[in-house]
């Protein structure tokens, strides 16, 4: 019974923050979409896209362990949104490009 209810609220907040962090990074793409290449505004972009990437790794670790605890399906699919956020901010921090 309780793990049901869980399960649906684990729910609506993945679809939440998953909603949250992609219109977050569109809405940083439309705001510095006119900047030129090596710019300060386009260090700026990068800067805060690894900003997001990082927060949305942690986010999706975190959905990874609640939904490991209930033992379904979800853990594998936010492990997998985890691991390539990760890889992503991990690759852009290590080649410099911000």
């Amino acid at each position: 019974m309780y793990d049901t209810i869980l399960s649906f609220c684990l729910g609506m907040l993945g679809i939440t923050g998953t909603i949250i962090l992609a219109t977050t990074a569109g809405t940083i793409f439309w705001r510095y979409r006119d900047i030129r290449p090596w710019s300060y505004r386009w260090h700026y972009r990068n800067g805060r896209l690894k900003q997001l990437s990082a927060i949305a790794c942690l986010f999706f670790l975190a959905m990874t362990a609640s939904y490991g605890v209930l033992g379904e399906v979800w853990t594998w699919i936010y492990f997998l949104a985890a691991f390539k956020t990760g890889t992503w901010w991990l690759r852009c921090y290590i080649s410099g490009r911000a």
